[in-house]
């Protein structure tokens, strides 16, 4: 797998999103940009993060090193070669219109106690 045009990279060294190329063994990949190759990461290892805008974010959590601000993205949707291999993706359990709901009524509660 190396699509080099939907899948990019923030790593937690700089905030620069680059794009990147996936090559696959087994239960762990590598990325690969122009003259530079990461550590070998598992799949194991990612936990789905949500969407930043049409991509489908995933971060790292291998329990030894903090990283925070490590993003892996996948631009569209998700190559089907990966999906057994990548966490499931998870709805959120109360959208952004249940939110805004929630809090007119907890406004409607404070205001109508205080009266």
């Amino acid at each position: 797998m190396s699509d080099f045009a939907n899948i990019w990279l923030v790593d937690g060294d700089s905030a620069l999103k680059r794009r990147v190329r996936m090559e696959t063994v087994g239960k762990t990949f590598v990325l690969y940009e122009q003259l530079w190759r990461s550590e070998a990461y598992f799949f194991g290892d990612l936990v789905y993060r949500g969407k930043e805008g049409d991509s489908h974010v995933f971060g790292l959590e291998d329990g030894i090193k903090s990283r925070k601000k490590w993003k892996l993205g996948f631009k569209g949707g998700l190559p089907e070669e990966l999906v057994p291999l990548l966490p499931r993706v998870k709805r959120p359990l109360i959208s952004n219109i249940g939110m805004l709901v929630i809090a007119f009524l907890c406004l409607a509660i404070v205001y109508f106690a205080a009266s």
